[in-house]
């Protein structure tokens, strides 16, 4: 912490000195800039690759929640993750979301130092030099080091240990594109089955139950469907569906989080703790939700539609040629990932900002450019689980057991963490 302490005031100084101003007459009114813009930061981190989502939920959950506990340390509106550090009650709570962020980011990424200092000295050039500036930093600073050590050895290093079950049907195998490239679970971090929970006391608790049997009715008809609408040559599925597909296959649970939270915050006109509230909860049920999903594709290893089409399942001839609309990921089918992460993301915010429809539309865009509108948050969850099904990847129930996981864990998360404080 010293180094880190020591390296941050060190930047307030090169600032200092660039600057050379004098303090304002008028110091510029308190918003949530400074937790939108390291929010942003963290969303800048998160690379576009295969799995990079899984590591990711954790670095988004570790930010968010870093600055939310360095405000919450020097306002106490809320209660925070972590203990409390001691804070002078004049201190500034956007320097200490700043160094929050800085330094948690750079913990995480360390080869990104370079630039995250830059940004770091660009963020507090906002801020006036003053007493309560440093001692924001030195607040922030100190909460990111206390959150780092609270998880440590949380699982997140561990080797993947994940072997493949012997194939037969209903029982996972790899899938095209990735069988041709060697790829397995461990692709998607098979370790994180057993990393340590964020807020939910366990996965082994959250687990899903199990997927239908390949006989039962409901896995009759979602086979039927998904093969039907989810070829990558289908008639039958409608322009719209055909895009839900594609906008959704590029969005992941921590960027999800980000987006929505943002602009439910702007909606609202929350200031900075609020912001930096809803933002550590959205987060949190994200990382989670990725944690009890892997957890859940292990215990139960259900073969993907692309398997069970082409291999043939009871009541269903071998279609050896059918291939989906979007790559199928390589990992189990069950539960169906996109709409348990993002069911946790979007219910998270259903209970601090309610269910009732939107007065006009929110507008999610993904990290290719698209944008979607939407009326309510269940309508996102309605939105992803039937996209999961036009993209060729899930079955229909998949999605919905997902969906009613991840509205379980929001509600763990927003009933147990982060709540306000007594007068």
């Amino acid at each position: 912490m010293r180094g880190l302490w020591k390296r941050s005031l060190g930047l307030v100084a090169v600032l200092a000195l660039a600057s050379c101003r004098e303090e304002p007459e008028e110091t510029p009114k308190e918003t949530n800039q400074a937790v939108l813009e390291w929010s942003n930061a963290s969303r800048e981190l998160i690379p576009s690759m295969v799995g990079a989502f899984v590591p990711h939920s954790r670095q988004v959950a570790f930010t968010h929640v870093a600055m939310h506990d360095a405000i919450n340390s020097i306002r106490h509106r809320y209660a925070t993750y972590g203990t409390p550090v001691d804070a002078s009650a004049d201190a500034s709570p956007e320097a200490a979301a700043i160094a929050a962020a800085h330094s948690m980011l750079v913990k995480l990424h360390p080869e990104r130092q370079a630039e995250l200092d830059e940004r770091f000295v660009t963020s507090l050039a906002a801020l006036p030099d003053s007493a309560s500036k440093t001692e924001g930093l030195r607040v922030g600073e100190a909460v990111a080091t206390r959150l780092w050590e609270q998880r440590a050895n949380d699982g997140a290093t561990a080797e993947p240990t994940y072997v493949a079950p012997t194939p037969e049907q209903g029982v996972w195998r790899q899938v095209p594109p990735w069988s041709d490239k060697g790829l397995y679970p461990n692709t998607f971090l098979a370790q994180w089955s057993a990393v340590r929970t964020w807020s939910v006391p366990s996965a082994a608790e959250f687990r899903c139950p199990p997927p239908p049997a390949l006989t039962s009715e409901t896995f009759v008809r979602d086979l039927e469907e998904v093969k039907l609408l989810g070829a990558s040559t289908s008639a039958a599925r409608t322009t719209d569906q055909t895009d839900a597909a594609l906008f959704w296959a590029p969005i992941t649970a921590p960027l999800l989080a980000i987006d929505v939270g943002q602009k439910m915050a702007v909606r609202k006109g929350l200031g900075l703790e609020d912001t930096a509230r809803v933002l550590a909860l959205g987060s949190m049920a994200a990382a989670d939700a990725v944690i009890i999903n892997i957890h859940s594709k292990q215990a139960y290893n259900f073969w993907r539609p692309i398997t069970a089409i082409r291999e043939g399942s009871p009541g269903m001839a071998a279609d050896p040629t059918w291939a989906p609309l979007i790559d199928t990921p390589p990992n189990q089918e069950y539960p169906a990932g996109h709409p348990q992460q993002s069911s946790a993301v979007v219910n998270t915010y259903v209970q601090l900002f309610g269910s009732e429809p939107f007065a006009t539309p929110l507008i999610v865009r993904n990290p290719q450019g698209r944008e979607r509108g939407f009326n309510s948050f269940q309508a996102m969850v309605d939105d992803v689980v039937l996209a999961r099904v036009i993209g060729g990847m899930h079955f229909r129930n998949s999605g919905v057991v997902g969906a009613e996981s991840g509205r379980k864990i929001a509600e763990w998360v927003t009933g147990h963490n982060l709540q306000p404080v007594s007068p």
